[in-house]
């Protein structure tokens, strides 16, 4: 196939590093999300909205770490504050000023009292689902089919998921994403067992349908089960993240990515009440108390992270994401109108700064039908827009720094690409040419 040959042709050291990876790597990387066919970029440096890979092909980059860096690569002021951190030590065991800065400024955005930082969103969601049971005291938890909380056993993206004992899956229950009718039976029929019931508000590309998230809200306050929304990307949609654009409040809170402005970070909120079992009695020497709850980490509120993090939101304010927003619905008009034009079916979703392309010619609302989407079609269409000067793979989205040129840019490839691609649609899917 010709664009697999243009890729291969223009990235020989990519291959190279590659092949060498994974004698060393289980695919060659630890990342999952960063293995595709027939061989995986290798990266270099990146600036602004561009990136470089090892052959020094430079691309526009639509991919930012999957959506961590909201304001580009390199951004000066987020690498002043990491480089004056750095100066002044990487860990030091303790507490450091910035901590409770940075959470002060996430507090404020969200309208909750209390959190606790980790090094990952994934820690952020075992912990938070831990201090869920740990306040109520009851076992099951309850997800949307399909969403993704993690590397880890007790929320598999589906059941039957590989390595997961069973014992571990049996406390895990589901529901499809966007039917408030199966949540709400669910949650009323299980309520005396839920410790907390965790969706993501957008799931990925996929946006809530109206009354969704509402519903959810309802039933779960009705029947006083802790609402956990994980916002590990879709904080980046608003100054007050998925729930402050649809404004619906969850119990507690989960992030990532963005808030560690592209170092290792995690961290949940809630009121106040929830986080009781995390909180240290207060007690006069010669004793001594702890937390009911103990959960420590090498790595966590890492200063640079923290000082990074803060560098991020102090530049994010209210304008700042009106504008990427924007930049986001010039691109998914922009991708709808290409297809259209040169008469492909697929189905372009996401919101504000998040976008997708998913080649089905159904409606992508949960996971049932965004499994219609054909997988070889996605990986295709990446490689011809990283032929073209585009890093694009899941979860696309554009930042702050993210151009008009850029944009015309993208358009541009994407039109390019899908007309080259005409024939492998036309054998693997014709239904999907118009």
């Amino acid at each position: 196939m010709k664009i697999v040959e243009e890729y291969t042709s223009k990235n020989r050291k990519s291959m190279q590093a590659y092949e060498k990876a994974k004698t060393l790597l289980p695919a060659g990387n630890t990342r999952s999300a960063l293995y595709w066919q027939p061989f995986p970029l290798c990266m270099r440096r990146g600036e602004g909205s561009h990136i470089w890979d090892v052959d020094e092909n430079e691309r526009i980059d639509l991919n930012f770490n999957n959506t961590t860096l909201i304001l580009g690569h390199n951004h000066p002021k987020v690498v002043a504050a990491a480089s004056k951190q750095l100066i002044n030590g990487t860990v030091l065991g303790a507490a450091t000023e910035t901590e409770p800065r940075l959470a002060e400024e996430i507090l404020g955005r969200l309208g909750a009292d209390k959190m606790r930082f980790t090094p990952s969103g994934t820690e952020a969601n075992m912990q938070a689902l831990r201090v869920a049971r740990a306040y109520t005291g009851r076992p099951l938890i309850a997800k949307c089919l399909g969403a993704y909380h993690g590397s880890w056993d007790a929320v598999p993206m589906t059941p039957g998921s590989l390595g997961v004992p069973e014992a571990v899956e049996a406390s895990t229950l589901y529901f499809p994403y966007n039917d408030a009718e199966a949540a709400q039976t669910l949650i009323r029929r299980r309520r005396l067992e839920l410790a907390a019931v965790i969706v993501e508000p957008t799931m990925r590309d996929m946006t809530p349908k109206p009354g969704f998230l509402e519903a959810v809200r309802e039933v779960t306050e009705e029947n006083d089960v802790p609402l956990v929304f994980d916002e590990v990307i879709s904080f980046r949609v608003s100054h007050g993240g998925a729930q402050g654009l649809y404004g619906v409040k969850p119990d507690i809170t989960t992030m990532g990515k963005i808030i560690g402005g592209g170092f290792p970070v995690g961290a949940y909120t809630s009121k106040a009440g929830l986080m009781s079992p995390l909180e240290a009695p207060e007690v006069e020497l010669p004793q001594v108390s702890s937390p009911a709850l103990g959960f420590s980490g090498t790595f966590n509120a890492h200063p640079l992270a923290m000082a990074a993090g803060l560098a991020v939101l102090k530049e994010m304010k209210p304008p700042a994401y009106e504008k990427i927003a924007k930049t986001g619905d010039e691109v998914r008009s922009g991708l709808k109108k290409a297809l259209e034009e040169e008469g492909v079916k697929a189905h372009v979703g996401g919101v504000a700064s998040l976008f997708s392309v998913s080649w089905t010619d159904k409606e992508v609302y949960d996971h049932q039908s965004s499994q219609s989407a054909d997988r070889v079609l996605f990986n295709v269409f990446n490689l011809g827009m990283m032929n073209r000067g585009v890093f694009i793979l899941g979860h696309p989205n554009v930042s702050a720094v993210t151009k008009k040129k850029d944009v015309e840019h993208v358009l541009d490839a994407a039109r390019e690409t899908v007309r080259e691609m005409k024939p492998l649609i036309g054998d693997r899917a014709p239904h999907l040419l118009a």
